[in-house]
């Protein structure tokens, strides 16, 4: 068979660094931040990201749908946004956990292994022994990591399977 040849698919087509003065000279707060490129390409995080901001805008190849993103670097953590679109929509990096926005709904990765999902208010953790626990408006849920035991509480209802029994109950 042939060789099949893949072109190389280009997402990105340059990226500019920014530094975004929230305050004037006399320290009053503008509507709108003064926002220019450094010279020398190099920028300060500064302590207060309200005052000053560094960012780091990195545009899109497609012109027909570009989804530029724009790299927000702050003391303690570093947010990407991404246009509104399919995929990812926005990051937060910190120094024991990364979160990823995906269609609405949030994925947080804690140091330990851990993760979580929260859309609409409901959660799903899955914990760093492997248990998961569910909680939405109507149920909790869980499952130990092991598989050996499963429980689910309603306000009407408690049931549980345990490796000495079952349970199931009322709870009013």
């Amino acid at each position: 068979m042939g060789e099949m040849k893949q072109a190389a698919l280009r997402v990105w087509k340059s990226a500019q660094l920014y530094i975004g003065f929230h305050r004037d000279r006399q320290g009053n707060m503008r509507s709108e931040a003064k926002v220019w490129p450094p010279k020398n390409g190099n920028a300060t995080i500064h302590a207060n990201p309200e005052e000053q901001e560094a960012f780091l805008v990195v545009k899109a190849a497609d012109k027909t749908e570009p989804r530029d993103v724009q790299i927000k670097f702050r003391p303690d953590k570093i947010v990407l946004r991404r246009d509104p679109g399919i995929s990812w929509e926005g990051i937060v990096v910190e120094d024991g956990l990364i979160s990823v926005q995906v269609n609405g709904a949030w994925v947080r990765i804690k140091s330990d292994g851990s993760v979580a999902h929260e859309r609409d208010g409901d959660m799903t953790y899955v914990e760093s022994d492997g248990a998961i626990l569910k909680k939405t408006e109507f149920v909790e849920a869980m499952m130990s990591g092991d598989g050996v035991e499963l429980s689910r509480r309603t306000p009407t209802t408690i049931a549980a399977i345990r490796e000495d029994g079952v349970l199931a109950k009322s709870r009013e």
